[in-house]
């Protein structure tokens, strides 16, 4: 189980991200969803697919193992879509797909997310 609060995403180019989780139902479900572009990311668990509905822009979402190895990436998803469940998947981070977070990751690349301490 991932402790509820933010993380920093490294960006295998160096970029460091602002990540929120959602954990509950609720917050897995609202998602990114109504919210304006920018410069952060969302960690969603437990979760293999996803949707788009009511999204305002375009994203990328990378799924993750339970040991945050890449198992599938989705680029350039528009609103209103929905993806297939990704076996293996257990968490999905999402980024605003201007943000480049996906860039240089691929198929078993190891995820760098480190937690905020508040």
């Amino acid at each position: 189980m991932l402790p509820h609060g933010r993380f920093r995403y490294l960006a295998p180019y160096g970029k460091e991200i602002p990540v929120n989780t959602a954990g509950s139902f609720k917050s897995r479900f609202l998602g990114l969803m109504g919210r304006k572009e920018g410069y952060y990311g969302l960690l969603i668990y437990p979760c293999n697919s996803i949707h788009t509905c009511f999204m305002r822009f375009t994203m990328d979402a990378i799924y993750l193992d339970s040991q945050d190895t890449v198992v599938a990436i989705k680029r350039f998803i528009k609103p209103f879509r929905f993806t297939m469940p990704v076996h293996g998947a257990v968490k999905i981070l999402e980024f605003p797909s201007s943000l480049n977070a996906s860039a240089f990751l691929s198929e078993g690349a190891q995820i760098n997310l480190y937690y905020i301490d508040n």
